[in-house]
């Protein structure tokens, strides 16, 4: 019996991952990175370098070049309460460049772990960013389905959201 490929069970895609198989850092020499090669039912390994010998004539390659972002922004409450801020995307300016260059406001729509210790008021974190140490500030304010709008503020105008 077939199974219905729209039914998808998550735990068909748990495996065991020793955490010393999980690259941490790239290596130094990036081109040196480990190639996973599939041919004709088979997977080998290789370098990176030879991707070019792999790829058939007139091949169109379409690169991400996307970055992360530190997405996870910690505070704790005078009570002692961690709360954790996770942004998912730009609220005000919409835009992420734009966004990124704010100075001293911009606020994101986040998901906030252990939200039910935060009811209210504003969080505030110092951080050292750029050799500066600035006060960054978290306020919450409505919900959107599952996230919340975060105003943020900090104290010193040479220093972007980016940063």
């Amino acid at each position: 019996m077939k199974e219905d490929p729209k039914h998808i069970r998550i735990s068909e895609y748990n495996y065991p991952l020793p955490d010393e198989r999980i690259a941490k850092f790239p290596l130094p020499m990036r081109d040196q990175s480990k190639l996973l090669v599939y041919r004709h039912g088979e997977v080998s390994e290789d370098i990176f370098t030879s991707l070019p010998s792999y790829l058939p004539a007139r091949s169109l390659m379409v690169f991400n070049n996307t970055k992360v972002i530190q997405a996870r922004l910690h505070f704790r409450k005078e009570t002692g309460a961690l709360i954790e801020v996770f942004c998912l995307e730009p609220a005000e300016p919409n835009d992420y460049a734009l966004n990124f260059q704010q100075t001293e406001h911009a606020a994101w729509l986040c998901m906030i772990g252990n939200l039910k210790k935060w009811k209210e008021g504003t969080l505030k974190r110092e951080m050292t960013v750029k050799g500066r140490t600035i006060t960054l500030t978290a306020t919450r304010g409505e919900c959107h389905g599952t996230s919340h709008w975060i105003d943020f503020r900090w104290d010193d105008t040479a220093i972007t959201f980016a940063d």
